[in-house]
């Protein structure tokens, strides 16, 4: 992975198995040949290898690499499993970037 520009480490919990831990990194963008950006986003050891995110530009990227670890949390919550941060509850919609502005859907 390039440049790791934001990462965190969740204690994980499936019913019937034993705890573990999540290593969630976002790599820095970085164009690609062919003129889109690419993204690395890892979510180890849910998912051996992910690939890099594409986007137009550097921002997308970035911001399609980061939804896609919060849909995989959630997938991974919505399947039975828990998330914990310094020993408390994780709180993901707290780091969702799909929020409502007053008087639009």
């Amino acid at each position: 992975m390039s440049a790791t520009v934001a990462s965190i480490t969740l204690g994980a919990s499936v019913p019937g198995e034993e705890d573990f831990e999540i290593s969630l990194e976002i790599g820095a963008p970085y164009p690609d040949p062919s003129g889109a950006w690419r993204c690395p986003v890892s979510l180890h050891p849910l998912y051996a290898k992910l690939s890099d995110i594409t986007g137009e530009d550097s921002f997308q990227a970035l911001c399609l690499a980061i939804a896609l670890a919060q849909d995989l949390l959630h997938d991974f919550i919505e399947k039975g499993g828990s998330l914990t941060a310094r020993g408390d509850e994780f709180p993901l919609d707290a780091y969702s970037m799909k929020w409502q502005r007053e008087g639009r859907p």
